[in-house]
């Protein structure tokens, strides 16, 4: 029964990556990798250029999303309130604003695609950087530094 047990959670661990958000950029913007604190610095807002001096654009699906919770827990790991309060504080002290948000996975391909500079994500498997009409996906939780 132990070892049946021990095989579940390893399954559930691999299944949860496969099953991971996804970020996706734009196609304008030359990077073949972001850093798991580059990613929280950016949907943080705190920083909003690219490293080619690009503005940065960012897309959120709702806060109460299954999508963007996962993303919240997975890729910046923290809580979605967390993230919503530091939104909420650039705001109020007049020094920032919050990223825009959609409605739907499709809207948050299609944005991300027609805008230069532009980031956010979708759900999707683990997979390495691909290109996919105009829009660059980056992997899930394999290439964060753990």
């Amino acid at each position: 029964m132990r070892r049946l047990s021990t095989w579940m959670c390893l399954l559930g661990l691999c299944c949860a990556n496969v099953f991971a958000a996804q970020v996706i950029v734009n196609s304008s913007v030359e990077i073949a990798n972001i850093s798991p604190k580059d990613l929280k610095l950016i949907f943080a807002m705190q920083k909003l250029y690219w490293s080619d001096g690009q503005k940065i654009h960012v897309f959120v699906l709702p806060s109460n999303s299954p999508i963007h919770e996962e993303f919240c827990y997975q890729q910046l790991e923290m809580m979605p309130y967390v993230l919503r309060h530091r939104w909420d504080r650039l705001v109020f002290s007049g020094v920032g604003e919050r990223p825009v948000t959609l409605d739907s996975e499709a809207q948050m391909r299609e944005k991300v695609a027609s805008t230069p500079g532009a980031i956010g994500y979708v759900s999707g498997g683990g997979g390495a950087l691909a290109v996919e009409a105009g829009i660059e996906r980056q992997g899930g939780q394999d290439e964060a530094e753990h």
